[in-house]
Parts: structure tokens; sequence; C-alpha cells
């Protein structure tokens, strides 16, 4: 391997993985470091082994509406935990198969081993001095466990081990009511466990929108048991754990999920002359991942900015694009994330509080009624629109809402387009749809613009146009 390069990347996680794709179109002289196991965190941990589990836990609670539509047996269908967590392995490792393969084709430009910064231009691996021009370091997160948790190590469940279980107690602590949280308590709830959740916080989900904040929380209370604004401890207790809250709740097993800690302990950081941030993050520009007076860049987990897959593969693709040119701004795309709990979680664009205090509208549907929801027998849930009161063009939207993840999709790329309330009302809706309610919202959005335009959702076209098509 020879001992100059030109970028070395460390870390062959999704961001790892995009950032050397990228480069390798402008320089063969780039090294990817890592110290394994292969395969992303999506693929592994996080959002495939996640979305099997939750899926079999929703067709699960589905046998509760069987009797009402006429179909008898309900009492008769069971579930079977190690098998579900057996189905939810095998399709997990032909997920991170794939990604274990693609990785391998790096051939001897993969160098197996734990990086760690010499000087602001040299790393060391595997006792051998690399040098090179840029730096990209994209080594990913692990998920957070305070230091006093450790001695109950054995009885609580991460993202890294939840899967590894063949079954589940009956009775179940989960502490964090973000994205992980939310979405394993409420599929084990729906297997059958009594959870008992808890939130330091008075917001669920990422929510910031107070109206939409609160029907997550009625709706997620049918099936948990959920404690907000819980700064809580662990203790022994007989044959499990107690969570020492505002009361004591003696519970089997703990769900850790207060979020992802970076891992950049092993990197000596401090050896590059940068200045961090109260985390220990190196600064950076998030229009080029450059860590300010440097030629490192950071991207993906590692910057605790956006644990998100598609947010980490384009910061590698600007990293890796930045570490073998000139620097360049690039504009970010519309921020999108949501939650897979039934009904989605999904924030999209600008955010309520990031809008709060300027001058926006909000359009807004009440899923209860709405018809395509009731038909599926998933009418509840709310969606809010934000929209600039002069102009209409949209903002952003939080919602819980059945079908969310399609909703968040479409809103997201009207807002990517800067288009106006008024422009996406000229777009067909089918009936009866989920995408109904949406136009539902944007109708209210409508009627609190400034600048006003036809109430007919149809276009106007001139003869000559109309003829030529017929």
């Amino acid at each position: 391997m020879d001992t100059v390069q030109d970028v070395v990347i460390i870390g062959a996680g999704s961001a790892g993985l995009s950032a050397y794709k990228e480069a390798k179109k402008f320089t063969d002289k780039v090294v990817v470091i890592d110290k394994g196991p292969l395969g992303t965190t999506c693929a592994r941990t996080g959002c495939m082994p996640s979305k099997i589990f939750i899926q079999a836990a929703n067709y699960y609670h589905q046998r509760h509406y069987f009797e009402s539509m006429g179909i008898i047996g309900q009492e008769h269908v069971k579930v079977n935990v190690a098998k579900v967590m057996q189905h939810v392995r095998e399709l997990r490792d032909f997920f991170t198969e794939g990604v274990i393969k693609s990785t391998k084709a790096i051939g001897d430009r993969l160098i197996n081993g734990e990086a760690s910064f010499v000087d602001p231009n040299t790393v060391e691996v595997n006792g051998e001095r690399i040098k090179s021009k840029a730096f990209i370091i994209a080594t990913g997160s692990r998920s957070k466990i305070p230091k006093p948790w450790l001695a109950f190590e054995d009885d609580i469940l991460v993202s890294e081990n939840f899967f590894e279980q063949d079954d589940f107690p009956n009775k179940i602590g989960v502490i964090g009511a973000g994205s992980i949280g939310l979405e394993l308590g409420q599929s084990l709830a729906y297997l059958g466990k009594d959870v008992n959740m808890f939130h330091a916080r008075d917001m669920i989900g990422g929510l910031s929108d107070p109206k939409v904040n609160q029907t997550a929380i009625t709706i997620f209370k049918k099936d948990l048991n959920l404690y907000l604004n819980e700064q809580v401890e662990l203790n022994h207790h007989h044959d499990g754990l107690q969570i020492t809250g505002k009361n004591n709740t003696p519970v089997q097993k703990v769900v850790a999920a207060i979020g992802r800690s970076p891992n950049i302990e092993h990197l000596n950081l401090d050896l590059l002359g940068v200045s961090c941030d109260e985390r220990g993050i190196p600064k950076y520009d998030k229009t080029t991942m450059n860590i300010e007076n440097s030629s490192i860049f950071i991207a993906g987990d590692t910057n605790a900015d956006k644990a998100l897959l598609h947010e980490a593969a384009d910061e590698g693709r600007i990293a890796g694009y930045n570490a073998t040119h000139n620097t360049q701004c690039f504009r970010r795309r519309t921020p999108i994330r949501m939650l897979f709990t039934e009904p989605n979680i999904a924030v999209v664009g600008q955010s309520f509080r990031e809008l709060d205090g300027k001058d926006f509208v909000i359009g807004e549907v009440d899923y209860s009624n709405q018809g395509r929801a009731r038909v599926m027998m998933k009418n509840e849930g709310i969606l809010r629109i934000y929209g600039n009161k002069k102009t209409g063009h949209l903002l952003g939207a939080e919602m819980v809402s059945p079908s969310g993840e399609h909703i968040a999709h479409l809103l997201a790329w009207a807002i990517d387009k800067n288009l106006t309330v008024f422009d996406v009302l000229q777009m067909p809706f089918y009936h009866p749809t989920v995408e109904e309610g949406m136009r539902t919202a944007l109708r209210d959005l409508e009627k609190q613009i400034e600048k006003k335009s036809s109430d007919f959702d149809l276009a106007l076209c001139d003869s000559e146009a109309m003829d030529s098509l017929t």
C-alpha cells in the first residue's frame, strides 16, 4: 500500500462509502480504513432490521380490526416472537450481505484496522503511517449508554443487541421517545408486551408543533404507558430493574433510546489543532463538510447532526468531491425525517420551531374522518402544512398521519421545487386516497394566503392547445 494518498476515508459506513465513490471519480489514490464489522449501521442495526420488526408487529396488531370487518377467528392468531426475530435477522443479513459485498469490492484500497491521527497530515493504522492531502472522518456512531447504567448492561437493550434477542420479557421499560424509542416501543406493545416509556421532554418523536405533538401523545398512549418530562435513573429490582423517576416502575428489561454517541474517541482529534463544540465534535461547514482551517472533512453520524442515511450519503458525496477539488458549497436537499410508527410521524422542510416568530400560516387536516383513512381503519392523526403568508410558498410540515411516509415525500418534493400551495393544488388527486387529506390541508392553507388564486383547481388552456390533443 502506497503510504502517500490523495484522500484517506476513515469509516466504511453510508457516508464513507458514498465519499469513496465520489472521490474515486477523480483520483485512484483513495483508501478506506474501517475496523469492522463491515456493513452499514442502517443495514446491520438500524433502518432495515427495525423496519422488518415493525412490519411483523403491525401485521399481528391488525387482528384487533378483524371482527369489525367480518373476519372471524382473531382469538386464534398467535405470535411466536422467536420466529419473528429469526425472520428479522435473516432478512437483515440479506441486506447487510449486499453492503458487505459492495464494500469488499474496493479491494486492496480497503484497510481493516483502527486509524488515529498522528498529525493533521498523517494517520496511523496497524502500525503503518499514511500521509494524505485530505482526510474524511466518517466513523459513525453508537447507542448512548450513561456510565452509571453500565452496571445493568445485561438487562439493557440498544440497537446493537436488540435484534439479537430471541424473545422479550412481558414488562419492558423504554427510556427515550425519539425515533428509536417510539418505533421499538410501539412494536413491542403491538406484540403484547407491557411497555412503560419515559421521556425527558414534553415533545416526542422529534416534533415541535404543539398540536401535532399532542395528537401523537394521545395516539401512542392507547398502546403504551407514556410518561413525559421524566428524568429517570436505573436500579436493581428483584429479577430485573427499577426505573426511578416521579414513581418507581419495576421492569424486566430496558430499551435505552436516549441518542447516539459519535465514534471519535480513538482518532486523537486534539492533535489536529481544530476547535470543537461542547460535545467534542470539530466545528465544520454544513455546506462543504470541511472542518475549519484544515484539509479534513467530516460526514455522517460522526458529526452528530442528522443521523439519517440519506443525509449521511449526501454528506459523504460532498466531502468526497471537496476532498479532491477546491472546496465548493453545496445546497442541501429539503430536510425530511420520519418515524415508521403507526401512524407515521414526519417532519418536512422547516419545522414549527424553526418558523416560530416568522410570518407564516398553517393549513390543517384531521384524519379522524378522512375517507381513505376510515376505509383502512387508520383514521387518526393530523397534518399541519406551513406556508408563506404573502406568497403561498410551501415552507414545511409536521404530521402524525396514516401513510405519512408518502405524504412527507410529496411535500418535500414540492418544497424542494419551491412550489406554492396554488401550484400543488393544480396537481391531480385521485379518489379515494390518503393524499386527498393533504389536499384538504392545502385548501385550508390556500384560504389564508394574501396573494389569491383561482378557487378552481383546473388550469385554463387555450382552444388551439386543446385541439392539438384531440
